[in-house]
């Protein structure tokens, strides 16, 4: 069994309705796509730490929000989710935090990205996303797991 899956019900009027699973931990976040797109961010993130950068997501539930980090520790990856009433980082609460190389911390993220990718949802479900970088992504996360 891997240490993260990822579920999700097709988007909704803005809201998409996400379970995590972290190493039997379940997390269930219920994100808006206001005022920022949750996806989109994902992939910014999962592009900064393939290349060595630290990256966070903001999933906002309205008013409260999850905070996901992303932290290269050495060769392996560190994913810490935070918790706030308010969506502010000062105020949240860690609730789970996860390390392992970057395969078994990154792959399942990007394969969600895949999966959501492959359903085309639009307007009003849920906005645009660019996913052009996705098979470079690939490529740096495959790369990653060879050495």
């Amino acid at each position: 069994m891997s240490l993260i899956q990822i579920a999700y019900q097709a988007p909704n009027n803005g809201w998409l309705a996400l379970t995590l699973t972290l190493d039997g931990k379940i997390i269930e976040i219920d994100a808006s796509d206001v005022p920022n797109n949750p996806i989109q961010e994902l992939i910014a993130a999962l592009e900064d730490v393939v290349r060595g950068l630290d990256s966070s997501v903001w999933w906002h539930l309205e008013p409260a929000g999850y905070l996901m980090y992303f932290e290269r520790v050495s060769e392996e990856v560190r994913l810490r989710i935070d918790y706030s009433n308010n969506s502010k980082r000062s105020h949240a609460k860690e609730v789970a935090v996860i390390q392992g190389s970057p395969a078994q911390i990154l792959k399942p993220f990007w394969r969600f990205l895949r999966e959501f990718q492959s359903h085309s949802f639009n307007e009003p479900h849920w906005p645009y996303v660019d996913y052009q970088r996705l098979p470079e992504i690939k490529l740096l996360l495959d790369a990653d797991s060879k050495m």
